[in-house]
């Protein structure tokens, strides 16, 4: 077995151990496998069947799509991700002119129609400063020591899904990215790379075009049109038992 390079990064950046990005990739393996008692093909299934629960593609596809800016439909699309937004971070993020400013030159410089797989340093320095505007415009000011980190993270994959894995406790629990002995902490900059590694793995893309072709062949429903987001839903689906 063998498993992805590292993409190159900012050379200051934390790096993954080899043993992290073995894990992640196992897991994610077991996450795409039709081989358990809980096939992937139907548990995509489920979760992109539009008359049911699963947030399916409408997470991506809520209009109006707006790659420039931020909208009320992309806060919209994060309640059915459930991460609501309180009134106030709706108020900060829709209305205050600084937030926003600072949001939108960020949405500028970090390119729509570029895959993780291949980001390279410019562009994950641009992810990260996206991240901190799109964090910064989520946190509450009445609330000591704030950290939206998974409301903020749902909000840029939904403005960048090719580059923006989705991150919350139960994914990155699960690929052993956060609470290990390890790493005990979080951090985007590690957890991006896993995800970099996992993308532009050719059994993990593989199986992910193998999936969505099944899906859609077998169950009648149409999985999301990003690698990324399709990697998002099986792992959730998998590791949110």
């Amino acid at each position: 077995m063998t498993t992805s390079p590292l993409p190159d990064v900012p050379e200051d950046w934390p790096r993954p151990a080899p043993s992290e990005i073995k894990y992640a990739r196992r897991v994610a393996m077991e996450a795409l496998s039709d081989e358990t008692d809980r096939p992937a093909t139907e548990r995509l299934a489920r979760h992109y069947d539009a008359t049911g629960r699963g947030a399916g593609t409408t997470f991506l596809e809520l209009a109006p799509v707006d790659p420039a800016t931020l909208t009320a439909a992309d806060l919209h699309a994060l309640t059915v991700l459930n991460a609501p937004v309180a009134a106030l971070v709706t108020r900060r993020l829709l209305t205050d002119a600084a937030i926003r400013g600072d949001i939108e030159q960020a949405l500028a410089a970090v390119p729509g129609d570029v895959d993780l797989a291949a980001a390279g340093p410019a562009t994950f320095a641009a992810m990260e400063t996206l991240a901190k505007a799109v964090h910064a415009g989520c946190c509450d000011p009445r609330v000591a020591n704030p950290n939206p980190w998974v409301t903020s993270a749902k909000l840029c994959s939904r403005k960048r899904p090719r580059l923006f894995p989705i991150r919350d406790r139960v994914v990155c629990e699960g690929l052993g990215l956060y609470g290990t002995a390890v790493r005990r902490t979080g951090t985007r900059r590690v957890d991006w790379q896993v995800f970099a590694s996992l993308i532009s793995d050719s059994d993990v893309r593989h199986r992910l075009d193998d999936l969505t072709t099944a899906v859609e062949t077998t169950a009648g429903v149409r999985c999301d049109a990003v690698p990324l987001r399709v990697l998002d839903v099986a792992l959730w689906t998998w590791l949110g038992r």
